[in-house]
Parts: C-alpha cells; structure tokens; sequence
C-alpha cells in the first residue's frame, strides 16, 4: 500500500517521512509533561496508543478497548490532548464533539488553579486534540488517495462510455433503424441515401470537447477552521502567560502585539493553498516574524518560545528543503540557548504546523494527479471510441451503401436483405463500441469480404485460411480486412483483388487503383495504431503501376 509512489519520484515526502512527521510532533506533545525532552512514562503509553489510532497500518489493533485506555491515561499521562484526538478519531458524531468539549474542560481544571494555568491545560488539550485529528485524517486521505488513484479514471472513463452511447444512438444508430425500415419497404434508393449520409458523418464527427473530471469532493477533515482554532488556543494561552507575568504596561502591551502579529503571519503562511503557490510577500513576511520571534524570546521576561516556533515552522513551510531545515534548526538551537524545554516546544509546534500544510499540500497534489489520470484515460478513451466508430462504423455504413447501390441495379439480385442484414450487424457493433466488447471474428469478415465484392463483380483469389493465422492476431487482421475491403470499394474501379492469410499475417492487392495522388483518411492512421498495439507493422501503397497493397506484418 505505501510502496514507491510518483509524488515520491518527483521528491515530496512519501508516507514514511509524513509518518516520522506525526509522531515527531505527538512526541514533542508528550515530553513536556516529564519537564524535558523525554515523556513520563504513563506519557509514552498514551502516545503509544495514540500512534495505533492514528498510523494507517494499525487499523487492526484500535478499538473500544484502545479508546478506554487513552481516556482513562488523560488525568495522568499530561497530554489530554491524545483523549480528545481518540474522540474525534474513533467517536460517531455528535457525540465525539460533546466528548471532546469535556476533556478540554476538563484539562482546564486538572492544570490548577489560576487563570493562567487554566487556560494553559485548555488551549493545549484543544490545539493538541484538534491538530492529531487533521494530521491523521489528512494522512488517512493521502493514503486512500494513493490506494484509489485509478478509481476516479474508472469512474470518468464510464462517463465518457454512457455519453458516447447516447451520442452514437442518436448520429448513427437512428439512421441505420431507418435503413432497416426501408429495406423492408424495399425503397433501396431511400437506404442507400441514408447509409451514405452515416457513413459521411461517422468520418467526419469531430471528437467532443473536453471536461474536467469531477471533484473529489471536500477536505475530510475541516482544515481552516481547526488551523484557526489552533491558533487561536495558542494565542489565549500567550495572552494569559503574559497577564500571568504581571509585565510593565509597555512591554506588556509590545509582547501582546508581538505576539498577535506573528501568530496572524503564521495563519497567513498556513492557511490551505494549491501546491506551489506561496502566499504574496512571503519574504518580507517570514522576516518580519523571524525578527519579532527573536526580539520577545531574547528580550527581558521572555515570555514563551511559540512565536520562534512559528518563524521555524513558516521556514519549513515556505523555503525549499535545502533552506527550509537548516533554518529550522538554526531555531531549536537559538531556543536551546535559553532552555532546554523551549527547544522541545519549537521542534513540537514547528512539526505540528509544517505537517498541518505539508499534508494539505499532499493531498492537492494527489487530487491533481487523480484528475490528471481521469482526463488521459477519458481521452484514452474517446480515442478508442473515435478509432473504433470510424473504423467499424464506417466500414459497416459503406457496405450498407454499396449493397443497397447494387440493389438499384439488379432488384432481383437479393442485394437488398443482405444490405439489411449488414444493417443489422453494424447496429450491433454500435451498442458494443461504448463497451469496448468490439473484436471482429476473422471468419465472419471474410465470407463478408466475399459477398461484397462478388456483389460489386470483383473477383477475389484467395490462398491460405483464417486457421492459417495466430489467434490472438484475428481481430487485428479482421479489422483490417474490413478497412480495405471498404477502401477498394470506395477509392477503386477494381476487377481482382487477391487476399492472402498467412502465420506472417495478411497481404490485401487490389488492381485498378484510381489515378492521382493518394490522401488517407482516419483509416490508415487508425490501422496503424491498432498493429503497433498487436506488436504488428502495417504497410499500404502502390504495387506497381495498376496496383494497390494493403500487409500486415505480425511481429512473431
């Protein structure tokens, strides 16, 4: 499932990396609660259950069972935010927001009393909770996207398929319900007409307009508004840090707009976008919070290391790798100067944001990818249609026409059911075309080749059988069998052809071919591409002064 991916080959990150990312940031969640770099140990059991939430590969192994041990870790591991992510990730709705609300509450009132402390346990249970729940479904999408990246092609091509049906019904399969009806009025002039002009109209449909495949339909999980909230519980934690510090006027009222400034630069820098777009200014901007976030974490009562945590995660958000990391850690290493812990909340909340915009951008990517997919195979597909109406429709037309010409001619002949008949046959292949369930049978095609042409009065010499040839080639030669015994009745005044089957494949040479220079139509083209898919050559030209070849080579 997460094997060698093409968003990988072009150097995006593949599910192992997004993996690291997640775990990384959870990590970071936890070890604050021993009061270092590593969790408590009740902290590691909570994020060891919450990695089985929350991984792809661990579906297996969640349940009520896995839930009921997060929840009753909250009070003591120190990260009930793990117990509300668990709720949104494995509750129905509504009730997992109604759960979610009471851990946040009640993270606020295990963190003690003061207004400080409170809005400290509540913001981080509610920013923590919130970002787990959009890392994971984000990583679950990206997952199913890449499992499913076919699935939205299969759907368009189906489409494209009933669309094709319609059309095709009304352009030719309503002519020829007319030819059928007047061949059995036995008004061949009136048949004849109508066949010619589906045959004319068949070679010169033009193919469709493109459309755009349907979306993939929204964003599982609510990024902007939990990208908002996120913010919003790390700038009420600030606010209540800096009222809790008891800080001058002034600097009081320069650290709160510091602070507001660089977690709305931050909102800006985060905020969902197709890949590869930037937010305007992004330079000045990212200077700016780099600048604010250095100046309060080094000015005098530091207050809190987020805002260079934010500068850290809008480097790796907005700069290419080669620039985006070093500066990274250029920003765990200058909060490392002043503790310990101020390091591990960079690395946290730099990961928590960097994988919040990394993931959205994945899965952009993967819509893209998955619609770029759709449209090749919808154009795949109208090329096959086209190929197939052109070359069997056509070819089924003509014959419909030539016959019932003949019958004008000889009304006692029996020309005229068997231009029915060929009515009938061609009406068939229409209703298959949409369904690509068109291979022709050799054997059928030759005794209708001979009753054309013996019909037209041309003489036809045969050596070798369809037995004589590979089984799995009989469509193609079918095909093309089909294609220039209606081109010798269009583009000739032939007397003999000779159609020769061999295990090499098939040699069609007609005399008499019309003078002037010759100018293929779709046919020929349409031909070739059908023997190079068979691993076959095909071959068309002159033969001399007063004939004409048509040979496929078979690739043995």
């Amino acid at each position: 499932m997460f094997g060698g991916t093409k968003d990988e080959d072009e150097g995006l990150p593949g599910p192992v990396v997004l993996s690291l990312v997640l775990l990384g940031a959870m990590f970071g969640m936890a070890a604050p609660a021993y009061g270092g770099w590593w969790p408590a140990p009740a902290a590691l059991v909570a994020l060891a259950v919450q990695a089985v939430h929350c991984l792809p590969w661990t579906t297996r192994l969640r349940g009520a069972w896995t839930l009921a041990a997060q929840l009753l870790l909250a009070p003591w591991s120190g990260v009930p935010g793990f117990a509300a992510a668990s709720v949104l990730l494995l509750v129905r709705r509504p009730v997992r927001w109604v759960l979610f609300a009471l851990i946040v509450a009640g993270a606020a009132a295990l963190a003690g009393d003061g207004g400080y402390r409170a809005a400290n346990g509540a913001s981080n249970a509610l920013a923590q909770g919130l970002t787990v729940y959009a890392l994971t479904r984000l990583f679950h999408l990206y997952a199913e996207l890449h499992a499913a990246r076919d699935r939205l092609a299969a759907a368009q091509v189906s489409r494209e398929r009933q669309r094709a049906a319609r059309e095709l019904h009304t352009a030719i399969g309503v002519p020829l319900a007319a030819v059928l009806r007047l061949a059995a009025d036995g008004d061949a002039a009136a048949a004849a007409a109508t066949a010619r002009r589906a045959a004319a109209r068949v070679r010169a449909t033009p193919e469709p307009p493109p459309t755009a495949p349907a979306p993939d339909g929204p964003m599982p999980a609510p990024v902007l508004p939990v990208l908002i909230a996120v913010h919003l519980g790390y700038l009420a934690a600030g606010v209540a840090l800096l009222l809790d510090l008891a800080l001058p006027g002034g600097q009081l009222a320069l650290c709160l707009a510091a602070l507001t400034i660089v977690t709305g630069l931050q909102v800006h820098h985060s905020l969902p976008r197709p890949p590869g777009v930037r937010p305007p200014g992004y330079g000045w901007t990212w200077a700016l919070q780099c600048a604010l976030a250095a100046a309060v974490l080094f000015g005098p009562d530091g207050p809190h290391p987020q805002l260079l945590a934010f500068a850290a995660a809008s480097a790796l958000v907005l700069l290419p790798p080669a620039a985006g990391w070093p500066a990274f850690g250029a920003a765990v290493f200058a909060a490392g100067t002043v503790d310990g812990t101020a390091a591990v909340d960079v690395v946290t909340i730099a990961l928590v944001y960097y994988g919040l915009t990394l993931l959205t951008t994945l899965v952009h990517r993967v819509r893209e990818a998955r619609r770029a997919l759709a449209e090749l195979a919808v154009a795949r597909e109208r090329r096959r249609i086209a190929r197939d109406v052109h070359d069997l429709l056509g070819s089924g037309l003509t014959a419909v026409a030539v016959t019932a010409e003949l019958a004008l001619r000889e009304p006692a002949a029996g020309h005229l059911p068997r231009a029915a008949a060929l009515a009938e046959r061609t009406l068939a292949e229409l209703r298959a075309i949409p369904a690509d369930h068109t291979e022709l049978d050799l054997d059928r095609e030759l005794a209708s080749a001979r009753a054309l042409l013996a019909a037209a009065g041309i003489e036809l010499r045969l050596t070798g059988a369809p037995e004589s040839t590979p089984a799995a080639a009989r469509p193609l030669l079918a095909a093309v069998l089909r294609e220039g015994v209606t081109n010798l009745l269009r583009h000739s005044r032939a007397t003999h052809c000779a159609l020769a089957l061999h295990p090499g494949g098939l040699r069609l040479t007609n005399d008499r071919p019309r003078p002037g220079p010759h100018r293929p139509g779709d046919g020929t083209p349409n031909l070739t591409a059908r023997a190079a898919a068979h691993g076959a050559a095909l071959a068309s030209g002159p033969a001399g002064p007063d004939h004409w070849t048509l040979a496929v080579a078979l690739d043995r």
